[in-house]
């Protein structure tokens, strides 16, 4: 289990909530078309994180995360980082945010488990079904990448929802 995991309950259908405590991610912002996103523009924005956290001398390898806001009907913005106690000297063009501690739903998608937007789809409805609600005040989803993530590769990573009691 990552350092920044805890399940907080059985999974259900595959989904269980989990607990994130604060943490600050630096990293590189991304806007652009789903159209884009589709056709691997974010894949570079990962390599360059990616390579930055191989340079770290940190022990712990934080996984790369992708935070998504879906703000605009021809698109979204993404940042994408790794987790660090303290900024540090960061390469131009990277930034740092701070999250605070949040409950999240939580799904694994595996490589051969289709469409990353249908098994957000399966989670919101799953959502609905609780006693709690998406919560979209700090970001609209979360999306958690091996360290050695391979983007040649069909997706494999933790895909997560922002949730609060309803």
């Amino acid at each position: 289990m990552c350092l920044l995991c805890s399940e907080a309950a059985a999974a259900d259908q595959g989904i269980a909530l989990t607990e994130r405590p604060a943490h600050r991610l630096c990293g590189l912002h991304w806007q652009g078309t789903y159209g884009e996103a589709a056709r691997g523009a974010i894949h570079s924005v990962i390599r360059d994180v990616q390579a930055f956290a191989a340079r770290r001398e940190s022990g712990w390898r934080s996984p790369i995360v992708g935070l998504s806001w879906n703000d605009r009907p021809d698109g979204f913005r993404y940042f994408v980082g790794i987790a660090m106690d303290d900024a540090g000297e960061l390469p131009e063009g990277f930034g740092s945010l701070v999250l605070p501690e949040m409950t999240l739903a939580s799904s694994w998608h595996g490589a051969g488990d289709g469409e990353v937007v249908a098994h957000y789809v399966r989670m919101i409805d799953w959502v609905k079904t609780q006693s709690i609600s998406w919560d979209k005040r700090h970001f609209h989803h979360r999306e958690e990448y091996p360290h050695d993530v391979d983007l040649t590769k069909p997706p494999a990573l933790r895909l997560l929802i922002p949730v609060s009691p309803a």
